[in-house]
């Protein structure tokens, strides 16, 4: 699976830097690497809706948007994009978990610590559940799957219900998410798609949520939603 990273730094020999490191270390993996450059978390963000990527390389001291602030304006929209904070300075660290950075590194990047970082990004993905990349009202939004408990369809639109209790709406239609064709998630009814492990309980026409949601369930779809239920339960 091809691997897109971005590289947000507004000094263009930091950017030269870290693209040949990132050449560097993709030299021997069995996936592709594209790189995107921005000299500014502005140009970012305006080319992010076209251009998602799977991690963000993010320079903290930027003239006007800086890199934490971008990171904050991300997460309060509901996109969990995988960070990875370049600075000078140590004294953002502890904003950068309340950001829920995938890492944190000093300037001048060495080379073993920025690799180890990658390469522990990288067999994390392979393992964990699916990552969707979604057009929202407001961009762009990279959602882990798992954090998903139900989707919900709206005419044209729809409204992904997660864990934390928000709620991001979906500038595309629930037959999308039905194409993705989504790892332990099942459709009750065609107009929903709900995450197997937050299931609480199945009857006849509905189903109940570990969070008390009702899900309304098609006659005609219990007999496989029941079947996919207890599969879920039982496997291993």
């Amino acid at each position: 699976m091809p691997l897109t990273i971005a590289i947000c730094d507004d000094n263009e020999n930091q950017i030269k830097e870290m693209r040949r490191l990132l050449a560097e270390w993709s030299a021997d993996k069995p996936f592709a690497l594209d790189i995107d450059e921005y000299i500014s978390a502005e140009s970012f963000l305006f080319s992010y809706p076209d251009k998602p990527c799977d991690l963000i390389l993010l320079d903290i001291e930027m003239d006007r948007l800086n890199g934490m602030e971008l990171a904050k304006h991300l997460r309060s929209n509901g996109d969990m994009l995988p960070i990875v904070f370049i600075t000078g300075y140590s004294d953002y660290i502890a904003e950068g978990y309340d950001v829920e950075a995938l890492h944190y590194l000093l300037k001048p990047v060495a080379k073993e610590k920025l690799f180890a970082v990658l390469d522990k990004y990288v067999e994390k993905r392979s393992d964990k559940a699916d990552e969707l990349i979604i057009e929202t009202t407001n961009g762009a939004t990279h959602i882990s799957a798992d954090r998903i408990t139900y989707i919900e369809a709206f005419g044209r639109k729809t409204a992904v219900h997660l864990s934390d209790d928000r709620i991001i709406d979906c500038m595309v239609s629930i037959s999308r998410f039905f194409a993705m064709r989504l790892n332990g998630f099942v459709s009750p009814h065609r107009s929903y798609i709900v995450n197997l492990r937050f299931m609480r309980s199945i009857g006849k026409t509905e189903i109940a949520l570990d969070n008390g949601t009702i899900i309304p369930l098609s006659r005609r779809l219990y007999k496989d939603v029941n079947e996919k239920f207890i599969q879920f339960y039982t496997k291993g």
